[in-house]
């Protein structure tokens, strides 16, 4: 693994331990409920959609031929064309990769909430945004195995890409 790997996951929470130090309450509210439903939506598509599968569905490849068209058209950035053969487990994989960005910033985010405006006693509060950057740091880490994973093109294992709990519910029956 290269440096920049844990390099990006800790300036990730410390961009959300930054937001949550300069920005207003209810400012910081509303971006986490945003960051949390990304992370579920992305979630979900990993679930539901690529995980188990060996080839990408075909509303994965019109989009990808559409933000392909699009950024040739306004930006003039042409990303090479879509392969019909690109592998479901390596899209999962990327998206497994933005999940933990959004989930490492949003737990940086929620520890400085917390050391700042804890419902609890000073001490008790910091005590619980230690933990919380505790975990964002941990999902950090976690975040520069998928990115070393991604350089190498190659997916990440089934028990990396869910969680246990996730992979017992998607067994086939």
């Amino acid at each position: 693994m290269r440096a920049v790997h844990f390099l990006i996951g800790a300036l990730m929470v410390g961009a959300g331990a930054l937001a949550g130090l300069w920005l207003p309450l209810g400012l910081m509210g509303s971006l986490a409920l945003l960051a949390l439903l990304r992370i579920c939506w992305i979630e979900d598509n990993i679930t539901s959609d690529l995980y188990g599968r060996d080839a990408l569905p075909s509303g994965y490849l019109q989009t990808l031929e559409m933000r392909r068209l699009f950024m040739l058209r306004w930006f003039g950035v042409n990303l090479g064309a879509v392969s019909p053969d690109l592998s479901a487990h390596l899209l999962a994989t990327a998206l497994r990769a933005e999940a933990q960005l959004w989930a490492a910033c949003l737990l940086g985010f929620v520890a400085m909430i917390c050391a700042q405006h804890g419902p609890f006693a000073p001490s008790l509060d910091l005590t619980l945004a230690a933990a919380l950057f505790y975990a964002a740091l941990k999902r950090a880490d976690r975040l520069a195995i998928t990115l070393h994973h991604c350089d190498m093109g190659r997916p990440l294992p089934d028990e990396m890409l869910l969680p246990p709990m996730r992979r017992a519910q998607n067994r086939p029956r």
